[in-house]
């Protein structure tokens, strides 16, 4: 792990584009990725609820629709991996237009995902793992897309600082999902954790 995060950083040490200007003291400022982009504060902030539950919750999740527990990590995998496959299709789409639309498909993608995912998991462990990597190619990139968007709205002294609110707006969800997400489990089933993301996907939506 030590190796591939040092690997990370060649590319930027290979890059000729200029570093972002860093202002001489930096501030945390959350107000400012509402300011830049409302869309995006409340995106991230949705990203790290998905995300958070998924990954403290989704192994009691797995457990409870009948995985064992040595199939967890390939269940948190596949959610990875349908992830990082997604970035760059996504990636381009965001590229090529209004990134408010593309936030809002996904927003759309995702509560149909977690809809698949419930119904997937009575297929047994392929259905399973093939409803968390759909899950993670609809719901990862919203952080991505979020940033994104946010940053077209900023100028080059505000980077920066920009980064560090929208990733206190991301903790902010982060924290708070796993207790409601665990708590839904325990009231409701399973099928529970899916239906809390898929209504904050759809507050996402109605509010882009």
């Amino acid at each position: 792990l030590a190796i591939l995060c040092c690997a990370a950083l060649l590319p930027v040490t290979v890059s000729k584009r200029e570093q972002p200007h860093t202002p001489a003291a930096p501030r945390l400022r959350p107000a400012l990725a509402w300011a830049r982009s409302p869309l995006a504060a409340v995106g991230v902030v949705v990203a790290g609820v998905t995300g958070a539950a998924f990954r403290m919750v989704g192994p009691l999740y797995g457990l409870h629709v009948g995985l064992s527990a040595d199939r967890i990590a390939l269940f948190l995998a596949a959610y990875v991996v349908g992830g990082a496959i997604a970035q760059v299709p996504l990636g381009w789409l965001a590229d090529k237009f209004d990134r408010r639309h593309v936030l809002m498909g996904l927003s759309i993608a995702a509560i149909l995902s977690c809809g698949l995912t419930i119904e997937l998991a009575g297929l047994g462990p392929a259905g399973i793992f093939l409803g968390a990597a759909l899950f993670g190619a609809t719901t990862m990139p919203i952080y991505s897309v979020a940033t994104a968007h946010a940053h077209d709205f900023a100028d080059d002294s505000e980077r920066v600082e920009l980064s560090a609110a929208l990733m206190f707006l991301y903790a902010i969800g982060a924290i708070a999902s796993p207790l409601i997400a665990s708590s839904l489990i325990g009231a409701f089933g399973p099928a529970a954790m899916f239906a809390f993301i898929a209504a904050a996907h759809l507050a996402l939506l109605v509010f882009g």
